[in-house]
């Protein structure tokens, strides 16, 4: 029988268009039907039938890609996708909503979490991915190694989409790559974003976000990681990622890739600090790593030091988070917080603040702070 595998999930959201994407068994067409809702007093969200629309695409597929164009901003819709094989098997899902991004003078959230499949262990996503769902984010960042071997088309299903399914109905994510999607073709198959998939960037609200893929820029098989080609002035990722913050007039810069500069345990990567200058010259104030299964925040840091005024604040939100015996005997000089523990980041950004609260699996808050412009 033809049925859905995963998703649908949720892609690439603008202000005025949604990305769609789900799987199915076999080859099948790709098609949606969503519609606008309005809050009443009493019955919650209901429908505007005379907002709803229909979206096709072309020919027949497995992995399906739609995009919803002409939305209203910041704007909830309710969508269910349908697909049909050349049998007349139909599956469809069921009706699941959607939010449009905010305008850039709107605040919002967004959540960060890795590590689903470093750790190796799907429990800990099954209690740490509803719990995210719960705060209802805007989006989530995935800073690597959401499976345990991206070559293997089973752990996709194991360590994310099956654990994260409720999530992803209506949360868009963004993944950057680690160590263990293993440049496998799975992680560019199940993404939308821009070619070449493993960097890009976004705005979203008065933020412009950038991902990295730092397993270009390191050599990390044996021994101590060595730079690469890559991780050198002129290369391509380098020249994108100065051209990238340069061109942007966003109130707030967030990169984000997987290997950590700065972390008071194992796995620290020392040769991605090569990066903070060009971080730092174009006004980047906070970067999300992970890849060290714990949790750590390092004071605001310029050129290799404390620089409460102009600093950059690292935060490696390692989710999975249960690897205490990895921390050194005592903290880095850089380090401002750290616990090992399995947690999400949750982001709030309201014009010229941000906050960003660190949250146990229990929900606990156990960390946070502030920045203002």
């Amino acid at each position: 029988m033809l049925s859905i595998l995963k998703g649908p999930y949720l892609q690439w959201p603008t202000p005025t268009s949604m990305t769609i994407m789900w799987e199915t068994s076999g080859p099948s067409s790709t098609e949606a039907r969503y519609w606008q809702t309005q809050r009443t007093h009493n019955r919650g969200m209901v429908a505007l039938p005379e907002t709803q629309q229909q979206a096709t695409g072309a020919g027949d597929t497995s992995i399906h890609n739609l995009v919803l164009e002409g939305l209203e901003p910041e704007t909830l819709y309710r969508y269910l996708v349908r697909s049909a094989d050349t049998s007349g098997q139909v599956v469809e899902s069921a009706i699941l909503p959607f939010k449009t991004a905010v305008r850039p003078e709107t605040p919002f959230s967004f959540a960060v979490t890795s590590e689903s499949g470093g750790y190796g262990d799907d429990q800990i996503n099954r209690r740490l991915f509803p719990l995210i769902q719960s705060h209802r984010p805007d989006f989530l960042l995935m800073v690597g190694d959401a499976v345990s071997h991206g070559k293997r088309y089973e752990d996709w299903d194991l360590y994310f989409f099956a654990p994260a399914k409720g999530l992803l109905h209506s949360t868009p994510f963004y993944l950057c790559w680690g160590n263990h999607e293993e440049r496998a073709s799975w992680a560019r198959d199940f993404v939308a974003y821009p070619e070449p998939k493993n960097h890009y960037s976004f705005d979203y609200g008065n933020t412009h976000f950038t991902a990295l893929d730092c397993t270009a820029l390191v050599d990390y098989r044996e021994g101590p990681p060595v730079a690469t080609a890559e991780l050198q002035p002129g290369s391509a990722q380098w020249r994108f990622l100065e051209a990238d913050l340069a061109a942007s007039g966003a109130t707030w810069k967030v990169v984000f890739f997987h290997y950590p500069p700065y972390v008071s345990a194992d796995y620290e990567v020392e040769a991605l600090r090569v990066l903070c200058p060009v971080l730092e010259a174009h006004g980047v104030d906070l970067v999300f790593n992970s890849h060290t299964i714990v949790y750590e925040r390092s004071h605001p840091l310029r050129q290799d030091r404390l620089d409460l005024e102009r600093g950059i604040v690292y935060v490696v939100a390692g989710g999975a988070g249960a690897k205490p015996e990895w921390f050194h005997p005592k903290r880095s000089w850089h380090t401002a917080r750290a616990q090992a523990v399995p947690h999400f980041v949750e982001v709030v950004v309201a014009g010229p603040t941000l906050e960003v609260r660190a949250i146990d699996e229990q929900g606990h808050l156990f960390d946070t702070f502030h920045m203002r412009k």
